[in-house]
C-alpha cells in the first residue's frame, strides 16, 4: 500500500518513461542563435558517463534530440523551445532519468550520483515552481510513514476493521494531495507548471471532468497555448 501511494505522487510529478530512439518521431528543437533561447549548463557528481542526452518526453516515451560529450564531467546544451515543457536527461550506460522543465533561459543543473532523479536546478522560474510543488507534495505524503507500520500490523492480525480505517485515511491523504494540486493551479494561473499539473489530473483513476474544465478556464491565455494545455483542451472537447 505504501508503494502504491508513493507511485501515485511520482506518476503525477514525473511519470514513468521508456527510451525510444525512433527518428521518425523525434521532435524538432531549433538550434538557431536567436536571443530567446535556452542554455543548459550541467555537472555530474560522482558518476562518469561519456555522453548525456537531452530527450523530449512524448506521452510515456522519451526521444533523444541532442547529445553532449562530457568535459571535466560537465555538459552543455543550447537551443530554443516554443513553450516550457518537461524534458529528460539520460546518461550513457545508466538507466535513471532526470526530468526537468526546459524553458528559454540559462539553466544550471547539478546531478549527484545518489540522487539522479532529484537534481539541484537554478536559474529557471518554472523549475523553481515545480520544486515548490514537489516539496509540499512530499510533506503531504509523509503521513503515510505513520500509517504504513499500522497497516502492516493490522494486516498480520487480519483486523479488517482497522484496515478499513487506514484505507479511509489513505483516501483522505490522496484527496488532500488532489486539493492541494488544484489550489496550486488556482494560485498560479500564469505558470506553465500549472498546465502540467492539470494535465496530470487526466491520469487519475477518477477523472473529475467538471473540475478540470473549471480549473483550465483559470489558466492565463498564454499558458493555454502550451502543449500541455492543448492536450487538456482536446480532452475537454471529447467529454
Amino acid at each position: 500500500m505504501k508503494q502504491f501511494f508513493l507511485l501515485l505522487i511520482i506518476s503525477h510529478l514525473f511519470f514513468s518513461c521508456k527510451k525510444n530512439v525512433s527518428p521518425s518521431k523525434q521532435p524538432f528543437i531549433s538550434k538557431s542563435t536567436i536571443s530567446n533561447s535556452f542554455e543548459i549548463k550541467g555537472v555530474l557528481e560522482n558518476f562518469y558517463p561519456k555522453t548525456v542526452y537531452l530527450n523530449k518526453i512524448i506521452e510515456n516515451s522519451i526521444y533523444p534530440i541532442d547529445s553532449s560529450e562530457l568535459v571535466n564531467n560537465e555538459f552543455y546544451f543550447k537551443g530554443h523551445v516554443e513553450f516550457p515543457e518537461r524534458f529528460a536527461l539520460s546518461y550513457q550506460n545508466y538507466s535513471a532519468l532526470t526530468v526537468f522543465i526546459l524553458e528559454n533561459t540559462t539553466i544550471q543543473i547539478t546531478v549527484p550520483s545518489n540522487s539522479i532523479t532529484d537534481p539541484t536546478i537554478t536559474g529557471s522560474i518554472s523549475n523553481n515552481a515545480l520544486e515548490e510543488y514537489k516539496n509540499k507534495s512530499k510533506q503531504i505524503f509523509k503521513q503515510i510513514d505513520y500509517l504504513y507500520p499500522q497497516f502492516q500490523k493490522y494486516r498480520l492480525e487480519n483486523n479488517a476493521k482497522k484496515l478499513d480505517e487506514i484505507g479511509i485515511k489513505m483516501k483522505n491523504i490522496e484527496q488532500e494531495f488532489r486539493s492541494f494540486s488544484y489550489n496550486f493551479i488556482e494560485k498560479n494561473p500564469n505558470s506553465y507548471v500549472s498546465a502540467m499539473i492539470l494535465r496530470d489530473q487526466l491520469k487519475s483513476a477518477k477523472i473529475d471532468t467538471l473540475q478540470i474544465k473549471n480549473t483550465y478556464q483559470l489558466l492565463s491565455s498564454e499558458v493555454q497555448k502550451s502543449p500541455d494545455s492543448e492536450i487538456i483542451a482536446s480532452f475537454l472537447k471529447l467529454h
